[in-house]
């Protein structure tokens, strides 16, 4: 038989189980208060907190209670738990008499006998209180005392982990309402620098065709160079201007039914004749059938020709195998390259905005894996890498699923 004293341990290191878990707050407060209504076999336990000026208490959450009798009203801050909130916890036999008792009449009501309460003190300050009541007349022991208070301390922990949770909260949302204000303003510049850009490459390109008249080759040279670079920048714009109008969902503008393995060949078309300059082997693998998927066939382009461009790019020799594979519910594109691999230690940065390997070498925008990672999520899909890849031990493996026949990103109609 189980003694009083090992059920009020059992059930500290059951609430203490619930407090270290990953829960959310209120299922852990929720938690605390049957785990000790159900340890002292009491009719109900509750958990207030303090108004912010202190005046009155809140019912958080409750177990075993009316709602009735939950919702009557705020508890003032007076006599019923002056002792409470002087760090002591304070018994009341007669819940139904006792003047302390606020409100007695829906006490009675509620079929609440006595009740027992104790602070929960959070960095010494009384932030609320832990109650049971119990259904018959009953005098709390200090064990049973000694037990609430105990499970008050828990609870301060619990409610000490959910602020610092609601501040991570606070934190990220503050932090990615920057990212998206420093988004917008990369995006209005970037518009803003197209026009010039364009209109200062035609002029260059005017020259270098000899519309001006004769030009020495050094000119000419330093002509083109200007025209790469004006490239490189207006790629650069237009990722940019990419990111607000992928976050602002205008990709499903572009969203119809289409077979997935013809973007993916017209994708491999479109670089086979990069790779064999390169020396390296761009092969592909489909389905005997031919998968549907409700996407933007212009956006998919894009993702396979900067998934497939970097295999080329970062593979000295060997291969490059783009396949796609069909399964219940989704389908998976891999592009697998023999390459130069990713360091480990920056696999989880590899799709951040504007991050590029320390291995990269080669310029570029640090945008095109960020800009992906965002038209697939679109999509209602994932992506992620492996280096080395898991088949052959070397270069990399990327993967990105998309949801067949468009059942998890296509809108109601």
């Amino acid at each position: 038989m189980v003694s009083l004293t090992q059920r009020y341990y059992r059930s500290l290191y059951e609430i203490a189980a619930v407090v270290n878990s990953a829960g959310t707050p209120e299922s852990v407060l929720e938690a605390i208060v049957k785990t000790v209504a159900e340890a002292l076999k009491a009719k109900g336990c509750s958990l207030m907190l303090l108004t912010p000026d202190r005046e009155a208490l809140l019912h958080t959450v409750a177990y075993g209670l009316s709602d009735w009798y939950v919702r009557k009203g705020p508890l003032s801050a007076d006599k019923s738990i002056s002792q409470a909130l002087e760090g002591k916890p304070v018994a009341i036999l007669n819940a139904t008499e006792d003047e302390r008792v606020q409100y007695r009449e829906q006490a009675k009501q509620e079929g609440i006998a006595s009740m027992l309460s104790a602070p929960v003190l959070l960095k010494s300050d009384v932030v609320g209180v832990i109650r049971v009541y119990t259904a018959t007349q009953h005098d709390f022991t200090a064990d049973e005392i000694y037990f609430v208070q105990a499970v008050a301390n828990l609870g301060a922990i619990a409610l000490e982990n959910a602020r610092k949770l609601e501040q991570c909260f606070t934190e990220v949302d503050k932090l990615e309402e920057e990212r998206r204000q420093f988004v917008r303003f990369l995006s209005v510049v970037a518009h803003d620098l197209q026009s010039p850009l364009v209109a200062t490459q035609s002029l260059l390109s005017y020259i270098v065709d000899g519309y001006t008249g004769d030009i020495t080759d050094g000119q000419t040279d330093l002509m083109q160079r200007g025209i790469r670079r004006i490239d490189e920048l207006l790629t650069l714009i237009t990722d940019l201007l990419d990111i607000p109008r992928i976050e602002a969902g205008q990709l499903t503008r572009e969203m119809q039914e289409l077979s997935l393995s013809t973007v993916v060949k017209q994708a491999v078309v479109g670089l086979d004749s990069v790779a064999r300059q390169k020396g390296i082997a761009l092969e592909v693998e489909l389905p005997e059938s031919s998968p549907t998927v409700y996407a933007s066939s212009r956006r998919l382009q894009q993702v396979l020709n900067n998934l497939i461009s970097n295999a080329i790019n970062y593979t000295r020799e060997g291969t490059a195998l783009v396949r796609v594979k069909e399964c219940d519910n989704e389908i998976a594109v891999e592009v697998i390259d023999t390459g130069i691999g990713v360091p480990p230690g920056e696999l989880p940065r590899l799709f951040d905005d504007f991050f590029r390997g320390s291995n990269a070498g080669k310029k570029g925008t640090g945008l095109g894996l960020s800009i992906s990672k965002r038209i697939i999520e679109a999509h209602g899909g994932k992506i992620w890498v492996e280096s080395p890849c898991p088949e052959t031990g070397k270069g990399s493996r990327f993967t990105f699923t998309l949801p067949k026949n468009g059942r998890l990103g296509r809108n109601p109609e």
